[in-house]
């Protein structure tokens, strides 16, 4: 029941790169708060998997990426100049959740300042929750001197508004829609054709254990064009009894359109009820497939 590998790829990850190239957009973000000594860039850009973005509200598990456009102002060791870089995010209280240092500390080659494209990538996902309020904090150190880059934001984390979810007592703490394919956790409602997707839900609660641990679900998932044609259906995902635990960890059903002519938009409903109980969850999703260009 567990998508292990998808749950790994999913939990918070933050890295940088350091390479030529720029964003393709030159607007800048806004709400940043900046405190910096000697170095300075042009502009900040952000961008998702959709293209460029200037926002403070990002759906659970959305991938962002931070430019520093043509930063400046390092002291250059034989023209090369020698970055490093943190990244915290703190909650509300202000204690800090997450906490990456010294990104360049295994990285001993300098850059020109002309090569030097600097970058954050962040994935907003576990330890963070939809439904809360963070700041991240970026530090942009040079090596060889008291020069400093320093970036605040506020942000906030919610469920992608594009699923419409309806429960009955059963409650649940994490519902996003993830692209095996991409790696990415999908905020637009475009997927492509034999793309590998799954609705992913965590933290399912309200449902009646027996005995042995075991929960008596059904569950169901359907995809039905625009037309009324379905594409595909399976009332019966889960034939016998399943672990309490497994299903609080992770539940996920598995959406995929194979290559052909589609009436767009295709609507995909996945439903869960304990037998015993009566209790439900529905949500449902409407997307469009695009064929590969």
């Amino acid at each position: 029941m567990k998508l292990k590998h998808i749950y790994a790829a999913i939990i918070i990850c933050i890295c940088f790169s350091c390479e030529t190239g720029s964003s393709q957009n030159n607007e800048s973000v806004t709400d940043l708060t900046i405190d910096n000594k000697g170095l300075s860039c042009d502009n900040i850009t952000m961008e998702n998997h959709t293209g460029l973005i200037n926002k403070s509200e990002f759906s659970y598990g959305e991938k962002i990426t931070l430019f520093y456009n043509d930063m400046t102002g390092f002291a250059l060791q034989d023209s090369l100049a020698y970055p490093n870089m943190d990244i915290f995010v703190t909650d509300k209280k202000g204690d800090t959740i997450l906490a990456q240092k010294d990104l360049f500390k295994d990285i001993n080659e300098g850059y020109t300042e002309k090569e030097l494209n600097l970058r954050s990538n962040l994935t907003l996902a576990n330890p963070m929750k939809p439904g809360n309020s963070y700041q991240m904090h970026i530090n942009i150190i040079d090596r060889h001197s008291d020069g400093y880059f320093n970036l605040k934001k506020n942000f906030s984390l919610i469920e992608n508004p594009l699923l419409k979810t309806k429960t009955n007592a059963l409650t649940y703490d994490i519902l996003y829609l993830f692209s095996q394919t991409r790696n990415i956790a999908i905020v637009d409602d475009k997927i492509s054709p034999n793309e590998s997707v799954y609705i992913l839900l965590e933290g399912l609660d309200g449902y009646t254990i027996d005995a042995d641990g075991k929960v008596d679900v059904q569950a169901s998932i359907s995809l039905t064009e625009a037309d009324g044609r379905v594409i595909n259906k399976n009332d019966n995902l889960f034939a016998e009894p399943v672990s309490a635990k497994d299903l609080k960890d992770q539940l996920y059903a598995s959406i995929s359109v194979t290559e052909g002519q589609v009436n767009n938009p295709v609507t995909c409903v996945f439903k869960i009820k304990d037998r015993k109980s009566g209790h439900s969850f529905e949500t449902s999703i409407s997307l469009t497939v695009e064929e590969k260009k």
